[in-house]
């Protein structure tokens, strides 16, 4: 029971938790727990080979962040009874594969690819399960995403993979509903049409006759092949249907989740590139209704994660960012009902001159209207902060706050917070 667990230590025969390490091939950049604490959110950087492909100036910006580097999300189921009662063996291992530094602890080691080994014999896990809800995200601390207080909706600062002539992952997804609703419309004009001909037809009835027997091919001789081409072999993995690149030129492959309306025939042409967006994704893990995995597409490529749980990460609401302003978001914070998104932007990117003045003043926050599609609805300006965080005040309605990296706190709300608590006679 929970009171039990809060007071094992009144009870010396309750079995102490064990502290768990887990050595990740890569940096690490935010650690979050959703709502529940049955899951948690690791973040964490991309391996080099994620670039590959990328024209080279990309390549050295690496992503919105620059240094050459991208980020990831990803969800792992979490056990507390795993942690508060373990139930393990050591595994006898090579000296210094343990947890890392000289520890004996528990642990493990997690590769770029999320794959997870134990260094003991566990039959309780204290994590599992990873899958990714976000292939390349802008992470500049765990302030860079929020979740939902339901914790279904987690929105962030994140890339996706656009052909060369889009600019919005929503105007990608609109452009190929209404080609798949033209294409549906063609297929029920041309049944319509057929059943008309059909019924228009009058019957014909014929007398009996033998069939011709020269309009029947001889079966001891093969039809002729008058397409016949010279084989050869077929082109390298990555560069098929894809003319236009050269062989031995490499080919960055995206994510999956990073290429929105995968099957547009837009994508048939090869190329593209990232596109940074303030986007909401779901965070709902549940598997398909019927139990089985997502049938497979051979148009749309997918994770077996992705066949697993078809509904985590999918694109929910999406708006395209500057490039250069998409670099110095800081925080990306939802409203108490999540109706709004608040960004913070930390590196200054000077704007014109306002009302004739000679300051150069830069952006600090950017809100956005989630509910009706990402809207853009304000961007405050500032000549004198760069913001490391911003939130919203937990009552709606009730405005947010920012702390710069100068150490001042603005409130900006309609009415100061301590209005309600004022005495009369003050």
């Amino acid at each position: 029971t929970d009171a039990r667990i809060l007071n094992r230590h009144q009870n010396q025969n309750f079995p102490l938790g064990r502290t768990m390490d887990f050595s990740h091939d890569s940096a690490l950049r935010c650690v979050h727990f959703p709502p529940g604490g049955d899951t948690i959110i690791i973040g964490g950087v991309n391996p080099q080979s994620y670039n590959e492909g990328l024209p080279n100036a990309r390549r050295e910006r690496g992503g919105m962040q620059g240094g050459g580097m991208s980020f990831h999300l990803r969800l792992w189921d979490f056990s507390l009874d795993a942690v508060l009662n373990p139930c393990t063996e050591h595994r006898p291992t090579a000296s210094g594969s343990g947890g890392g530094r000289g520890s004996s602890a528990l642990g493990g080691r997690i590769t770029d690819e999320g794959d997870l080994t134990w260094n003991f014999y566990v039959t309780k896990e204290t994590i599992s399960n990873p899958r990714v809800i976000i292939p390349r995200v802008l992470l500049y601390n765990d302030g860079g995403f929020d979740i939902s207080k339901d914790g279904t909706v987690l929105s962030a600062c994140a890339e996706y993979w656009l052909p060369d002539d889009v600019s919005s992952a929503t105007e990608l997804i609109e452009s190929l509903r209404e080609i798949e609703e033209k294409n549906e419309e063609t297929v029920d004009d041309d049944f319509n049409k057929s059943s008309d001909d059909l019924s228009r037809s009058p019957p014909r009835f014929g007398s009996p006759s033998r069939p011709n027997l020269s309009s029947f091919p001889d079966p001891r001789t093969p039809p002729p092949n008058n397409s016949y081409a010279p084989l050869e072999p077929p082109s390298p993995p990555g560069k098929r249907n894809v003319p236009h690149i050269k062989r031995g030129v490499p080919v960055h492959n995206p994510h999956p989740l990073s290429m929105v309306a995968a099957s547009h025939p837009l994508f048939q042409g090869g190329g593209g590139r990232y596109v940074p967006h303030i986007v909401t994704v779901s965070l709902d893990s549940s598997p398909p209704p019927d139990g089985e995995l997502m049938q497979l597409d051979p148009k749309v490529l997918r994770t077996e994660s992705m066949r697993k749980y078809p509904k985590l990460g999918q694109l929910l609401m999406a708006a395209p960012l500057d490039g250069a302003k998409a670099s110095g978001v800081t925080c990306v914070k939802l409203s108490p009902s999540a109706e709004y998104c608040l960004l913070g932007y930390g590196v200054r990117e000077n704007i014109p001159s306002v009302d004739g003045l000679d300051e150069n003043r830069h952006p600090v926050t950017a809100l956005y209207n989630v509910k009706k599609g990402m809207k853009h609805v304000s961007t405050l300006t500032s000549a004198d902060d760069d913001v490391n965080i911003a939130r919203f005040h937990p009552e709606s309605g009730h405005g947010f706050v920012y702390g710069t990296k100068q150490g001042r706190v603005r409130v900006l709300a309609p009415r100061v917070w301590n209005h309600y608590h004022v005495d009369d006679d003050e």
